[in-house]
């Protein structure tokens, strides 16, 4: 196995997941390549102060970073999906970059990105904007206050976009350093100096998509966080970016409504397994996010639009059965939107909302004739 191939591996980046052999063979390195020039006069600098994890902190109970994340490593044995194309699309240069620039220190630089990223915006408190250019942060706006008149909970959520621009900004690099090193700040001016630098070797750095795919609620500050870099992949599948970012948002805010009623929900016992356990919340935040996202009261999407709202779950499905993070198949969980959306759709009174523990009744009453068919 050649040196790169080797490195590659030691990333757990698996770039053995693309479809074509060719796309393996771009990865190797001429001696003459710029930027494995560049990494011989700047290896001596490539190690970075690495943060304290501030993991038990902040729960998070799924990510849709993580599920990206498996599919480019190892890939679904659902079948190839667009969106699997998308993802190595993407992942391909900044894998090459991050070999050919740091060598063994690509692993540790590759993961202080997404650390610092997902801090920063597990803590930000700043205004929020969503979308690079702040594009939608009026739909975003929009759509939370309709889910938090919805589903009776106003002023309980919090939702914060997530930037690849933040690893470029000296001040807020430095900040999560000091947040999460209990460092000074001209402590992590010089730390921040270096992120910057190594920045300017590659145009993957910061600005794939990867380093802003975070996707998660967690019950610290009742937060939900969303990252433009997971909009934009899912978008390239041919779903409407509206239809992407209304999606993620209402699939994470049922989340909420989950870690809320847990207690009564799921007590100890109910599930056999962890990957049941995961697999029955994760249908359910479908069915809870497609219910809204058709009812006459909530988002209104009609039939055209929902259609790609049952492509986004499509994509983002899985077939590890015995995988902790076992989200649903596609299928299942395509049926569990189209179960949310047939609740909106076929109410007597199409004004009418039910409640969160009216909605769960009914997606408990009807869960095992959807596993059923699959």
């Amino acid at each position: 196995m050649n040196k790169t191939k080797t490195t590659l591996l030691y990333l757990g980046l698996a770039f053995l997941t693309f479809s074509c052999e060719k796309e393996i063979d771009n990865l190797e390195m001429a001696s003459g390549n710029t930027l494995q020039a560049t990494a011989a006069a700047n290896m001596r600098n490539s190690e970075l102060v690495p943060l304290n994890p501030i993991g038990h902190l902040v729960p998070i109970h799924e990510n849709l970073r993580s599920v990206l994340m498996n599919n480019v490593v190892e890939p679904s044995t659902c079948g190839p999906t667009a969106f699997a194309d998308v993802q190595n699309r993407y992942f391909a240069p900044l894998g090459r970059d991050l070999v050919a620039l740091f060598a063994a220190q690509a692993q540790s630089i590759y993961s202080t990105y997404l650390a610092l990223n997902q801090i920063s915006a597990v803590y930000d408190e700043s205004p929020q904007y969503f979308g690079a250019n702040g594009e939608y942060t009026d739909l975003m706006n929009k759509r939370q206050r309709e889910l938090e008149k919805f589903w009776h909970m106003p002023n309980q959520i919090r939702v914060n976009g997530q930037h690849t621009a933040t690893l470029n900004d000296r001040e807020k690099v430095a900040e999560v350093y000091v947040l999460a090193n209990g460092i000074t700040k001209e402590q992590a001016y010089p730390i921040a100096d270096q992120i910057l630098y190594f920045n300017t070797f590659s145009d993957q750095l910061p600005e794939s998509p990867f380093f802003a795919a975070d996707g998660f609620a967690t019950t610290f500050r009742n937060l939900i966080v969303i990252g433009d870099g997971v909009v934009d992949m899912l978008s390239e599948t041919g779903i409407a970016k509206d239809i992407v970012w209304t999606g993620i948002l209402a699939h994470e805010w049922a989340h909420q409504i989950q870690f809320q009623n847990a207690g009564a929900w799921y007590p100890n016992g109910s599930f056999a397994s962890i990957p049941e356990a995961t697999r029955y919340k994760e249908l359910e935040a479908d069915f809870l996010a497609a219910y809204y996202m058709t009812h006459k009261r909530g988002a209104t999407y009609n039939s055209k639009r929902v259609a790609q709202f049952y492509e986004l779950f499509f994509e983002i499905g899985d077939c590890g059965f015995a995988s902790d993070g076992h989200h649903g198949t596609p299928q299942q969980r395509m049926d569990a939107a189209e179960l949310g959306f047939r609740l909106a759709a076929e109410a007597q009174k199409q004004g009418h909302i039910l409640s969160v523990e009216q909605a769960h009744a009914y997606f408990v009453a009807n869960i095992n004739g959807l596993l059923a068919q699959n």
